[in-house]
């Protein structure tokens, strides 16, 4: 698949802090689809703070880190072997409860949503 798309965006929605293996087919289609940019959102109660069982986002600085490794190298080792070395990709954590920023869409040509493991183009 060749790059269609200026800017991509994708929604989802996380069960857990663990690595979303789930998310790298979508990742990998939404970076193949994409020349400039690439913006992932990912949604889970955990970004609020402090979540519902007291827990700040801070004491889980460790499980972060990895969810951030593991979606940034999904997105980007697709967009390097595809000679997009320059490909932005920025990677969002948003509670459940958090607006994005109104200006979270402009100029995106495609968004890819993300429910109970599936992609559902939006």
């Amino acid at each position: 698949m060749f790059a269609t798309s200026d800017r991509a965006l994708v929604l989802a929605t996380l069960p857990s802090l663990d690595p979303p293996h789930f998310l790298a087919p979508i990742i990998a289609t939404a970076a193949s689809a994409t020349r400039h940019h690439l913006t992932i959102v990912l949604f889970s109660r955990r970004f609020n703070h402090p979540d519902a069982r007291g827990v700040s986002p801070i004491d889980a600085w460790q499980d972060v880190l990895r969810l951030l490794t593991y979606v940034y190298v999904q997105a980007t080792s697709v967009a390097q072997s595809l000679d997009k070395v320059l490909m932005l990709v920025d990677v969002l954590l948003q509670g459940n409860d958090a607006d994005l920023p109104s200006t979270i869409a402009d100029g995106v040509d495609i968004v890819f949503r993300v429910a109970g493991g599936e992609h559902l183009p939006l």
